[in-house]
């Protein structure tokens, strides 16, 4: 299901992986025609995420916010999923939010 991915980490320094998708047509119940989706994982937790993404993926040589960015949406986004990323975070013990709302 293609939700079209945004990964970026904002100014407060969390990273945020967000996607939105259209409902086919359908209105729902707050008259909305799209759906958000997303995922935030704090500033304080991108340490231990950049060393798992280092040790998952060792040859992609991780050393700036934006190639952090590049490697969660190549992998997770766009050749995986967003729910392996997930999985992966639980079992690193590293802390998420997830949330999903009228657009």
């Amino acid at each position: 299901m293609n939700k079209n991915w945004q990964v970026h980490i904002n100014q407060e320094g969390n990273l945020l992986i967000q996607g939105k998708q259209g409902s086919n047509g359908m209105i729902n119940l707050f008259g909305n025609q799209e759906v958000e989706y997303g995922i935030c994982v704090y500033a304080h937790y991108l340490r231990p995420v950049r060393k798992l993404l280092s040790s998952l993926f060792p040859n992609s040589g991780i050393r700036s916010i934006e190639a952090m960015e590049a490697i969660i949406r190549e992998e997770f986004c766009e050749n995986r999923s967003v729910s392996i990323f997930k999985s992966i975070l639980e079992k690193a013990d590293i802390p998420y939010r997830t949330y999903s709302n009228a657009a």
